[in-house]
């Protein structure tokens, strides 16, 4: 039993230390994010939204900026107005429909 007590407080602390690791890595993601749009690498997400929400009308779920086949590319998870969960990609330099497809 001593030995499940040391372990539970190995786990805490590590999770402890790690934790702001996390914050710090996403605040990383956000400056990468900004200096990609202030470079022109990548669009505003706005207006990529206002093109997406007159193919895709609903609510945004979530939205990834993430690196595919070499390309940047927005994925954003709408469930749409027909209650139906879509996974939309779009090239982040050009706004481009890479695809669609729902959600799994």
């Amino acid at each position: 039993m001593n030995n499940n007590y040391f372990n539970m407080h190995v786990l805490l602390a590590a999770f402890i230390i790690l934790s702001p690791l996390q914050v710090a890595m996403a605040d990383d993601d956000y400056i990468e994010a900004r200096r990609l749009l202030d470079s022109g690498d990548i669009q505003p997400l706005e207006i990529i939204l206002k093109d997406v929400r007159q193919t895709f009308p609903g609510k945004v779920l979530e939205v990834e900026l993430e690196i595919e086949d070499q390309q940047i590319v927005y994925e954003l998870e709408i469930l749409g107005d027909d209650g139906v969960i879509k996974e939309i990609y779009i090239n982040a330099k050009t706004g481009k429909l890479l695809f669609s497809k729902e959600d799994d």
